[in-house]
């Protein structure tokens, strides 16, 4: 898949907040991407696919096991909602995924942060490519990077620490957002808080992708 378009893709799936079935929704719009059923073993956990096109694949892990026989998931991360901070509620949309080790980015993915609290209210929208990791070791813990357009201007770094408490876990996942380096005269922005409206999921969970047909 062309990460451009991969990227557009994204935009939009980050217009309507989550809801319930996201994940499953765009597992389905990924089918056409031709990644199959894989059996759970190491050399696999880590396939991808390259289209004669040049377009990229999507690495994924093996999920719902069942036997040797597994689902293909998506290694990332999606979901959002209603963030309670200290200083008021907070609209967040986040999707982020691995790609191919030979894409010519490491992720793709869109983050969308709206606090309405702040003196005029801000809009930080992320905005070209977008790196995703995680501290080793750290089974809830995820980190997406890149940068930020504040209020449609000014482009700033940022990074947004999330945590997923698990499947089934309500009120638990938190999100902290970094934007800018106030320390230095620059714009600064931190804000941290727990969801109480949505969720976040992680892909290798909660997104099979369905062969395609």
């Amino acid at each position: 898949m062309d990460t451009r378009r991969f990227d557009s893709f994204t935009r939009t799936l980050g217009k309507d907040l989550p809801r319930r079935g996201f994940m499953r929704a765009m597992a389905a719009a990924t089918a056409s991407l031709g990644l199959t059923r894989l059996a759970g073993t190491p050399a696999v956990a880590r396939a991808q696919e390259q289209n004669p096109t040049g377009s990229v694949g999507l690495p994924c892990v093996p999920c719902n096991c069942v036997g040797e026989v597994c689902d293909c998931c998506l290694i990332g991360i999606t979901g959002g909602g209603l963030l309670r901070t200290t200083a008021g509620d907070i609209t967040l949309v986040l999707f982020a995924t691995q790609l191919a080790e030979d894409a010519p980015q490491e992720a793709a993915g869109f983050v969308r942060w709206m606090d309405p609290n702040s003196e005029g209210g801000l809009s930080l929208e992320s905005v070209g490519p977008i790196a995703y990791d995680w501290p080793e070791g750290e089974e809830h813990f995820r980190n997406v990077r890149g940068t930020m357009i504040v209020n449609g201007e000014a482009q700033h770094p940022f990074v947004l620490e999330v945590f997923d408490a698990g499947p089934g876990i309500s009120g638990e996942d938190t999100a902290r957002l970094k934007v800018g380096d106030a320390a230095n005269g620059g714009f600064g922005y931190e804000m941290a808080g727990t969801l109480v409206g949505g969720d976040l999921q992680l892909l290798e969970s909660a997104a099979p992708i369905t062969p395609a047909t």
